[in-house]
């Protein structure tokens, strides 16, 4: 099991490397491609060709395979009979959502403004002040779970990479580091100088982007019950190597920047989960591309938008202004948009173009547009979770947004499942484990205001 394991998270590393994956293998059940058919007398025109699906990693489709392999854990609950997830793109282990008791604010350490707590099952890590600060203060709250993280990936990488492990890295960071701008080096350097580190060493440790094969949403207006704005994130990736034991929400407020929260891991400065306090949020899906690295790395260019952006056209201009790298694809929304209304928008982006899918707009790879929604994922798990936001359209509170990112929608590889409500600065997080997918584990609800207003008692 551990050579699997081991295995497994090898492949991961080479697609954190490069920030982006190959094309997926189309599943068993993905028609080929039409071609065209000859008739005994005479010829028939060419059917016109599927537009090309949703790129998706090949790391995930193989922690997928892997985990598909293994004897089903013995469910401790079952869904209800009677509960709407019934006949909406159900799996064996699908699971409606639960939500934790509220737990109280442990305190468990402190650096000057900076400090780390315990909420129930979730650590939240704050971070105020310059960027070298706010590294320096990550690197020492944080500073054995960066250094266990940073030697393991080393490890793995030495022993199983194909290629020289270090030269990739160095030249992945060397290739981005012309359009990084320099507040996230100054991050850096205080990580490095806290955690004793080297600067080389940390950057090679943030040039690893954290996910692929995702799904996101954002449903509000005429969807939602409340007419709120709801923004969904599916993190699928290697949960079976165990990365959640470095899981943290990190809160941080940059001098001369929105203050955000970052879904993420120990010792990354890059975001691919977040929300900030303009009411934006962001999140990500990895496609194609691979090496394509001259470029912003796609997490910092996430947490660029989440610190820059007041508005959903803030981070539109953002994403289509900066140098890009690899093939990704977002979900972008605003609760202020539209006069209040709150809007969102789906992107596909390349190093080459940026495209924009905007609300109740058809699109050949999203063909299915819902009134007041922007549904982004792949295959069969585009069409469930359609599925289920049209069973529910006009019902949706943050329970049924939860309800929808069940199994189906989440694959059995998914680590983290987020939903925001940016209008009351709300999130409900949930993290994986070895044996279960985030999403038939409990969410945690927290409020980014209460969270930042007020440091918890030691």
């Amino acid at each position: 099991m551990k050579k699997h394991v081991l295995a497994i998270a090898v492949c991961c590393l080479y697609w954190l490397v490069t920030g982006c994956g190959s094309p997926a293998p189309a599943p068993e059940s993905t028609p080929a491609a039409p071609t065209e058919k000859i008739a005994v007398q005479a010829p028939k025109p060419a059917e016109p060709p599927k537009p090309a699906p949703m790129n998706t990693s090949e790391t995930a489709a193989k922690s997928e395979s892997a985990l598909a392999q293994q004897p089903p854990e013995a469910p401790e609950r079952t869904l209800p009979a009677d509960h709407w997830l019934n006949g909406a793109g159900k799996q064996d282990d699908t699971l409606d959502a639960v939500i934790a008791p509220e737990a109280p604010r442990k305190l468990l350490a402190q650096s000057g403004p900076a400090y780390l707590e315990q909420i129930g099952g979730v650590r939240v890590l704050h971070l105020k002040g310059s960027y070298h600060d706010m590294g320096a203060q990550h690197g020492t709250l944080l500073k054995e779970d960066i250094l266990s993280a940073a030697k393991a990936i080393r490890f793995i990488g030495s022993v199983e990479w194909k290629k020289d492990f270090n030269t990739s890295l160095r030249e992945a960071w060397n290739r981005t580091s012309p359009f990084i701008p320099e507040k996230y080096k100054h991050e850096i350097k205080g990580m490095a100088e806290a955690t004793g580190m080297t600067e080389e060493e940390v950057q090679d440790f943030t040039i690893f982007p954290e996910l692929f094969h995702c799904s996101g949403f954002a449903v509000w207006g005429k969807a939602t019950a409340d007419q709120a704005l709801l923004h969904g994130r599916v993190l699928d990736y290697m949960r079976d190597a165990g990365l959640d034991r470095w899981a943290v929400i990190i809160i941080q407020e940059p001098e001369g920047a929105n203050a955000f929260v970052n879904v993420g891991y120990s010792g990354t400065i890059g975001s691919v989960t977040g929300m900030n306090t303009q009411q934006v949020c962001v999140g990500e899906m990895g496609g194609s591309g691979a090496e394509k690295w001259d470029g912003m790395p796609m997490s910092l260019l996430v947490r660029e938008c989440l610190e820059s952006s007041k508005t959903l056209e803030d981070a539109q201009k953002i994403m289509s202004e900066t140098k890009r790298t690899c093939e990704y694809y977002y979900v972008i929304s605003d609760a202020k948009a539209d006069n209040g209304r709150g809007s969102a928008v789906g992107v596909a982006a390349t190093p080459e173009g940026i495209e924009f899918i905007h609300p109740n707009e058809a699109h050949a790879r999203l063909p299915r547009p819902v009134e007041d929604a922007v549904l982004l994922s792949a295959d069969d798990r585009y069409q469930c979770l359609v599925d289920r936001t049209q069973k529910m359209h006009g019902k949706i509170t943050p329970q049924v947004g939860l309800d929808l990112m069940a199994r189906g929608v989440a694959m059995r590889s998914n680590m983290h499942d987020v939903l925001f409500k940016p209008a009351s600065q709300e999130l409900w997080v949930a993290n994986s484990t070895v044996l279960a997918p985030a999403c038939n584990l409990p969410y945690t609800h927290l409020k980014l205001s209460d969270l930042m207003s007020q440091r918890p008692q030691g």
